[in-house]
């Protein structure tokens, strides 16, 4: 194989292929170090230059949207109160509205009945009425039979009497 000297030392084949593979990943973990000791660097430096921004336009702005919602909370709660007041006004008005309502269905209800017993009893007078105008009818038809006899027998006797000369 083949060997390289190295000032007083040589190195064979196989170990100059474990020698190069060994030497590049140290001088890449030194790399690598002085990289990241770069940006700790550069990460502290930026740190304490850090200005905090000026927070006050935001609290006046969080100041006046409190304000603001505080006023729109009164007015919610005014109207609510409003709202309120008005729905049991509403409901009193129902409430009376309900019972007109039933003081209206019964006085419905009773001229209801006071109308169907005022046809019963003219329909019951119509019958009386008519069954008196029957009995009525039935005693002159009666009557007109026997005055409509007693003629006819007048007539009659009147005809047959011998003094009769109306031949």
């Amino acid at each position: 194989m083949a060997e390289v000297e190295i000032g007083e030392m040589k190195v064979s084949g196989g170990k100059a292929l474990v020698l190069i593979p060994l030497l590049g990943t140290i001088l890449g973990g030194m790399w690598g170090g002085f990289e990241l000791y770069q940006r700790l660097l550069d990460a502290e430096q930026a740190v304490t230059e850090y200005v905090a921004p000026d927070m006050s336009g935001i609290n006046q702005q969080l100041a006046v949207q409190e304000e603001m919602v505080a006023a729109l909370k009164e007015d919610v709660e005014q109207q609510f109160k409003t709202v309120t007041t008005l729905l049991d006004s509403m409901q009193e008005d129902l409430d009376r509205v309900r019972e007109d309502a039933d003081e209206v269905d019964t006085f419905v209800r009773t001229i209801d009945e006071s109308t169907n017993e005022t046809q019963r009893d003219l329909r019951n007078d119509v019958y009386a009425m008519e069954t008196s105008l029957n009995d009525r009818l039935r005693e002159l038809d009666g009557e007109l039979r026997e005055m409509r006899d007693d003629l006819e027998e007048k007539i009659e006797r009147i005809l047959d009497n011998p003094l009769n000369d109306s031949e």
